[in-house]
């Protein structure tokens, strides 16, 4: 336009307006949601605690002062809560397992050598998240799982986040480090979350978000691997489905078995057959929910024969829908659903020892003891491999579920099973018989590892 022109100035085009909004927002600082994650992602510097083990024998697993990195992508940093010391991380935390052998693996040797904070997760309070997150937020109390659930992959889309494949994801060159020790070695965590330090970082595969105001010690006890792993295998139905007035029979009454026997009763069964060598084990199992308990060791031979006859029913009168209790192929006793939660031990107990330290022989009674028709849900790590009757096996009519976590999707399953709780429905606070602060750790552990108590919890 000329100077001292009384032609009033060309309004912009509608191209130019929708240009100068789209630079604008783009150059605009974040807001919302938006804005609380990428700015929680410069998050660095930051000093903590954590245990961290590394090589081989006692002594391996110290409390070091750590500095943290920063994170970012689908990176979660939690402050920890409160972290569930599970039974089968006891050889890792306490050194027990030996070197790996010279034909071993390397990614063996190489995990087993890097300095690890060990833990299967914990409960927590998000302090910051990576530019990609979307599950969670900054202020959020969230469950750090044993079990990632991404929802994409090919068994997340087919209903089995139990089985996600990021689970294949924690191999030496997958896990990537957290912080670094005052040397400035790298830490990193096992199979991605960690637990026992006052900060995690994961992905946000492995992260729930849960709503509640329950103690640090009852939510920890009830998003562990082993209280989840109870109830799905009793609640969660992707496994199998526990019917109204059903008969269960619960192998190992450690905190898995004991949160199994609550999701039985739960589920509205009407008999709870619980099976432990150790007493108060029973006992407690008694007071959470079992009609009958019974010690495996002075059962012995006759233990699968017992559990058929607690399931008998109220009549052998086929014609009244009443159950053959004779013996051969169809034999109509035994339990609608048995959930084997024993596992091997990895050291003699200080209470009263199981009939089998490999955990086999109570697998196989699991399965012996199932009814045709039945479901059996396995969930125990033992040792060795089972031998079972061919014929019946191939088409006596039990069904067998193997299930990561018991079947349980972390996002599906957790906050249900936090209003259970937060309900008076399950009772977490039964099953921590004993807590401990982040320094008593080890104390703690060698608790759980002899099975003096039920379950240890640290808070940090």
């Amino acid at each position: 336009m000329k100077s001292g022109s009384n032609n009033p100035p060309k309004p912009p085009s509608r191209r130019a307006l929708l240009k100068s909004a789209s630079l604008g927002a783009a150059l605009a600082p974040p807001s919302g949601i938006l804005a609380q994650q990428r700015a929680a992602a410069v998050i660095t510097g930051r000093k903590f605690r954590g245990w961290v083990s590394r090589g081989y024998g006692p002594g391996r697993t110290r409390l070091e002062e750590l500095t943290l990195r920063p994170i970012a992508g689908r990176q979660v940093l939690v402050r920890t809560e409160a972290s569930s010391l599970c039974y089968s991380n006891c050889s890792a935390v306490l050194g027990l397992q030996p070197a790996p052998p010279a034909g071993a693996p390397a990614g063996a040797r190489r995990v087993s050598e890097m300095p690890l904070i060990q833990g299967h997760g914990g409960v927590g309070v998000v302090e910051a998240v990576g530019p990609e997150v979307r599950r969670v937020r900054v202020g959020d109390r969230v469950a750090i799982c044993g079990t990632p659930q991404c929802g994409s992959c090919y068994m997340c889309l087919r209903g089995r986040s139990d089985m996600c494949q990021f689970l294949a994801r924690q191999g030496p060159d997958d896990l990537v480090p957290m912080a670094d020790l005052r040397d400035g070695t790298p830490v990193f965590q096992n199979s991605h979350i960690g637990g026992l330090a006052e900060l995690m970082v994961t992905f946000e595969e492995w992260v729930a978000p849960v709503f509640t105001k329950a103690s640090a010690v009852e939510l920890g006890m009830v998003s562990s691997c082993v209280s989840v792993a109870g109830l799905g295998a009793t609640t969660s139905q992707v496994l199998a489905s526990i019917g109204p007035a059903a008969s269960v029979a619960v192998v190992g009454c450690g905190p898995l078995g004991l949160s199994a026997v609550q999701g039985a009763r739960i589920a509205g069964a009407a008999r709870i057959i619980a099976i432990d060598p150790i007493k108060v084990r029973r006992e407690l199992a008694l007071k959470l929910g079992a009609t009958h308990a019974l010690d495996p060791v002075a059962e012995g031979p006759r233990l699968v024969q017992t559990v058929r006859a607690l399931t008998a029913g109220p009549t052998d009168h086929l014609w009244a829908g009443g159950r053959y209790l004779g013996g051969g192929f169809g034999a109509g006793s035994g339990p609608d659903f048995v959930v084997e939660a024993a596992g091997a031990e990895q050291a003699k107990p200080k209470l009263e020892a199981g009939p089998d330290p490999t955990g086999i022989q109570p697998l196989t009674q699991a399965w012996e003891m199932t009814a045709p028709g039945g479901h059996l849900v396995t969930t125990s790590l033992v040792r060795g491999n089972i031998i079972l009757p061919g014929t019946l096996f191939t088409i006596g009519g039990k069904t067998h579920h193997s299930g990561q976590a018991g079947g349980c999707s972390p996002l599906r399953d957790l906050q249900r099973f936090v209003e259970l709780m937060d309900a008076g429905r399950y009772d977490a606070k039964a099953l921590a018989t004993r807590v401990v602060p982040l320094a008593q750790m080890l104390d703690a552990y060698e608790e759980v590892l002899y099975r003096t108590t039920v379950t240890a919890i640290m808070t940090a």
